[in-house]
């Protein structure tokens, strides 16, 4: 005998732990299983397509590519209110105050409107500090329709003529959630997903 334990002590003691772990786990899987048969509502299957490519002028007349933020960072793209303006829409404060936050956490801001880039430098010299992410135009002379963009990712009302706000979480692998039609869809609930964001965190998808 060299006093080594041979190897059927341990595998014999081994086997029964590891049989009742997985008796535990199917025991676990099996109740999700049910409780997700019972409540639907609570399964995420967000149908999630490649985001929407666009270029528009940001407020300080740069040409800006949505496309250089995908595949590379979380982006949080927001439709404002232009009449209100970026200093004054309630929705934009808490990207404003937590930019840099947001930056520093790997999650970069996108805001859209129909505002000119004049008027978008005008909410920037209301607020007294530069704004670290671009307020995009909504307009593309190489596209006929008014508001593109907004169209785009769902956010015009045809009936009315009048663009909407939305907002958007492109994850990093550049995909957002998208409606049976594959229009992007905005989050239900805005003002949690805003309080994350204030917090520096992403919102769970």
């Amino acid at each position: 005998m060299n006093g080594r334990t041979p190897a059927s002590y341990w595998f014999a003691r081994i086997l029964p732990v590891a049989g009742l772990i997985l008796i535990g786990l199917a025991g676990w899987r099996i109740q999700q299983l049910e409780y997700w048969r019972q409540n639907p509502e609570s399964v995420n299957l967000q149908r999630r397509a490649l985001a929407p490519r666009f270029e528009l002028a940001d407020h300080r007349r740069h040409l800006v590519k949505f496309e250089r933020f995908l595949g590379r960072q979380r982006v949080v793209l927001i439709f404002f209110d232009a009449e209100l303006g970026a200093d004054r829409d309630p929705r934009l404060q808490p990207l404003l105050e937590k930019s840099q936050l947001l930056k520093t956490n790997g999650i970069e801001v996108v805001a859209v409107s129909s505002a000119t880039p004049f008027a978008n430098q005008q909410a920037e010299e209301r607020l007294g500090e530069p704004i670290s992410f671009p307020l995009l135009t909504d307009i593309d002379v190489t596209k006929p329709i008014p508001d593109p963009v907004h169209r785009m990712w769902g956010r015009y009302d045809e009936t009315r003529n009048e663009t909407l706000t939305g907002l958007f979480l492109v994850a990093r692998d550049g995909t957002v959630a998208v409606d049976d039609r594959g229009i992007p869809k905005p989050v239900a609930n805005e003002q949690q997903v805003l309080n994350t964001l204030s917090q520096g965190y992403w919102p769970d998808l």
